[in-house]
């Protein structure tokens, strides 16, 4: 009878010995792909946080630059009053060299591209910081549409009309009436429209990026 109780402690205690291996392994296991992926998820922020940072400063030119442009379309507008007063040669050639240089924002989009492919996104472990994430970059993409009316319009109204205008090597106009024109007027009133919209897509992206920044910034509990 005592030997068929010390037999039923020893297999309890061998049952018990590879339960606990078993769950050691287990929740070591976890622990070790948990660490993987906080190591992995810390790389993938520090990296968002360096594209992030690197187009702010592109953004920011951008910003500055559209704003500019539309301020001297304007106010060239504004001089003339094109309604009453006929374009000067002068002015028209300003409009021209401001209307033929275009700049686009070029956005790094690497970290987001990788995570995405990936499948990682859900390594992101906050919340509200994965969701500003996506929400920014998904934003640089609606930025891709704004610009791509600017130059579709540009392609299919704007510079036929200018190729009918001035000599774009030489910038001499054919012939007086060409930059007096009501289609060049029409064409000059568009662009400004166009930049407009740009340079709010811009304005907002900006913001967005700064929010991110911070974001991220406390994540990886940076300082200022």
């Amino acid at each position: 009878m005592g030997k068929r109780k010390i037999n039923g402690w020893h297999y309890t205690l061998e049952v018990l010995v590879v339960f606990i291996g078993v769950t050691a392994r287990f929740l070591l296991n976890n622990w070790r792909e948990e660490n993987v992926e906080k190591k992995l998820e810390a790389k993938y922020l520090n990296s968002f946080y360096k594209d992030v940072q690197n187009n702010e400063s592109q953004i920011d030119t951008l910003v500055t630059s559209s704003q500019l442009k539309a301020d001297k379309l304007i106010s060239i507008l504004k001089a003339t009053e094109l309604v009453n007063k006929p374009l000067t040669e002068e002015l028209a050639r300003e409009i021209v060299t401001g209307i033929i240089y275009i700049e686009w924002l070029s956005a790094t989009n690497d970290t987001y591209q990788d995570i995405i492919n990936s499948g990682n996104l859900n390594l992101i472990s906050n919340y509200q910081l994965k969701k500003k994430i996506s929400s920014y970059y998904t934003f640089l993409n609606e930025i891709k549409n704004v610009e791509h009316y600017y130059q579709k319009h540009m392609d299919s109204y704007g510079f036929p009309v200018l190729y009918k205008t001035v000599n774009l090597l030489t910038q001499e106009f054919i012939n007086k009436e060409s930059y007096q024109t009501l289609e060049f007027t029409n064409m000059y009133l568009g662009v400004i429209s166009l930049i407009q919209q740009n340079n709010n897509s811009y304005r907002k992206a900006l913001d967005k990026n700064r929010e991110l920044q911070e974001a991220l910034r406390h994540a990886l509990n940076l300082e200022e």
